[in-house]
């Protein structure tokens, strides 16, 4: 594990930049198929093919801003081919590249393969609503235990739902997306203890 200090969580900046999805034509073969690709934390392995993706537009809503990481629905971060190289020395170890066309033009969903077992049950607060904890929002105070964190370039947090977590461990996706001042992305500080 690579020394570091502070733990993110990370997420599109959608009102500001452009999202992806599958085409239409993509939908349809995917809908026939009945194979609708999913992103849980399972290797896609050779059962991935290229999928074809295009920008979300919505008339009279949609960003125009075209992001550096992109992201394609809820849960999958997506980076342009010549960010590849980059990316994929400190990502390789929690994420599988898969390779997608966006109108002509490669690019690569992060499949997240890491889910830890990092909440501080001691330090989280839950938001109850009605006796029980609530669907949406499911944290009043999120707290991550800093020894449980094994590899910190990108991560899901098992208990967490669809939240996506980095650190700032050198040569990972905050670091990455800083130092090279790639647009896309937000990330807020999570604590950890």
């Amino acid at each position: 594990m690579k020394e570091f200090n502070k733990v993110y969580a990370v997420s599109v900046d959608a009102g500001e930049y452009l999202l992806l999805q599958e085409t239409m034509f993509e939908q349809s073969i995917q809908l026939t198929s009945n194979d609708i690709y999913t992103f849980n934390g399972n290797s896609k392995g050779d059962d991935w093919r290229v999928v074809y993706v295009d920008w979300l537009i919505v008339e009279g809503e949609t960003p125009t801003n075209k992001p550096d990481v992109a992201g394609w629905g809820a849960m999958a971060f997506v980076i342009p081919a010549p960010l590849k190289g980059m990316f994929e020395p400190t990502l390789r170890e929690c994420c599988e590249f898969l390779p997608l066309n966006l109108n002509g033009e490669e690019w690569f969903a992060l499949n997240i393969l890491e889910q830890q077992d990092a909440i501080n049950q001691e330090h989280t607060e839950l938001n109850m609503k009605n006796g029980r904890v609530n669907r949406i929002r499911r944290f009043k105070k999120l707290a991550l235990s800093k020894n449980a964190i094994k590899h910190g370039g990108l991560f899901k947090v098992k208990g967490a739902g669809i939240f996506t977590f980095c650190t700032d461990e050198e040569g990972g996706l905050y670091d990455l997306v800083k130092s090279h001042n790639l647009k896309g992305l937000k990330f807020t500080e999570v604590n950890v203890i």
